[in-house]
């Protein structure tokens, strides 16, 4: 690790040491099961219940009420919206007065390659996190859920469909993908990141029909792919419907210039991911765009109201989300504990 660190650095880029436990994501699925079995004689689930609005009375949080008129009261509430519940919490806070901050917009695009010309990072690191930031714009551009020996696949938030990747624990394919991202901190007056961000991922629906791939060296001939030049690719894409366009219609120009600039970082620590038969899949976008103003046991304003995850903008990744649950149930419990004492 000592090593890669090096020659990233020499390359512009800064690694940011983890560890990293794989479980693979069919066996998520199964751990998730096994977490609800534990669960469910303890608490009452409300699965596809839309929460409305919140229920609050003199900066007292008081519960929820449902789409459907149904209310749940509480002694405290926890809201984990979830990326595609970040707006619904924007207005929320807005209908309040609970200020919010803006998070960077992140938009990007995931890259599939072959996976041996990223084994050399893989193989040690599992997930390598990478920060580059720009010579032309000074932007701050990252790798993001690097997929090794895993696929490129969809994710629909609102309507609006966007790209992901995934690895398997027992089932690889011959690529390996990860997503580039540039973070851009828009100020006054400019208020909707979150808007602006569906915007683009918009866009690219609009003259895709869902989700846009191009070769890297289509992109940097200025040309759009097709078919047939997707064909000729030494890297098959794993993500079968994808359409052939030109990414160059959707994205700003700023964010291919700072991702052209990440390929060619990245090319020196991996030689090949800079390559003609790269692919780029559009557009990866992640809706954590703002955050209300919180103390440290991300408790709101209002009393006894707590907000947790990527959809809050609290946290950008399932760790750190899950840390702050964690974080949250036991400042609960060390008030309960000072109440019964």
């Amino acid at each position: 690790m000592d090593e890669i660190e090096r020659q990233a650095s020499l390359a512009g880029l800064k690694l940011i040491r983890q560890k990293v436990r794989h479980m693979g994501t069919e066996k998520c699925a199964d751990t998730l099961r096994m977490m609800r079995k534990e669960l469910n004689s303890k608490i009452t689930f409300q699965p596809k219940t839309e929460v409305k609005s919140l229920i609050t009375e003199n900066h007292l949080i008081k519960g929820v009420e449902t789409a459907d008129g149904e209310k749940f009261t509480g002694k405290y509430v926890i809201i984990a919206p979830g990326r595609s519940g970040a707006e619904w919490l924007q207005t929320e806070a807005q209908v309040r007065g609970l200020k919010t901050v803006n998070n960077p917009v992140d938009i990007g695009v995931r890259v599939e390659l072959l996976a041996p010309v990223m084994e050399k990072l893989t193989k040690v690191l599992y997930e390598p996190k990478l920060i580059y930031y720009s010579r032309l714009f000074d932007d701050m551009v990252r790798t993001f859920c690097v997929s090794p020996y895993g696929e490129v696949t969809t994710e629909s938030y609102d309507g609006v469909l966007t790209v992901n990747g995934q690895s398997y624990a027992e089932r690889k394919t011959d690529n390996t993908n990860f997503a580039i991202l540039v973070s851009t901190s828009f100020t006054e007056p400019f208020k909707e990141p979150i808007a602006y961000g569906k915007y683009v991922a918009r866009l690219s629906n609009l003259l895709s029909g869902g989700v846009m791939v191009q070769r890297l060296g289509d992109l940097v001939a200025g040309r759009r792919s097709t078919y047939e030049r997707l064909a000729r690719s030494v890297v098959v894409p794993t993500l079968k419907n994808a359409t052939p366009g030109d990414l160059s219609f959707v994205l700003p120009y700023r964010y291919l210039a700072d991702i052209r600039e990440m390929l060619q970082a990245l090319n020196v620590i991996a030689p090949g991911v800079h390559s003609r038969d790269t692919l780029l899949y559009g557009i990866e976008v992640k809706f954590y765009s703002s955050h209300l103003q919180l103390n440290n046991t991300l408790e709101t304003k209002i009393q006894n109201m707590f907000t947790i995850g990527d959809g809050a903008g609290v946290t950008r990744g399932l760790i750190q989300a899950s840390a702050s649950g964690v974080i949250v149930a036991r400042e609960i419990m060390k008030r309960e504990k000072l109440k019964a004492s």
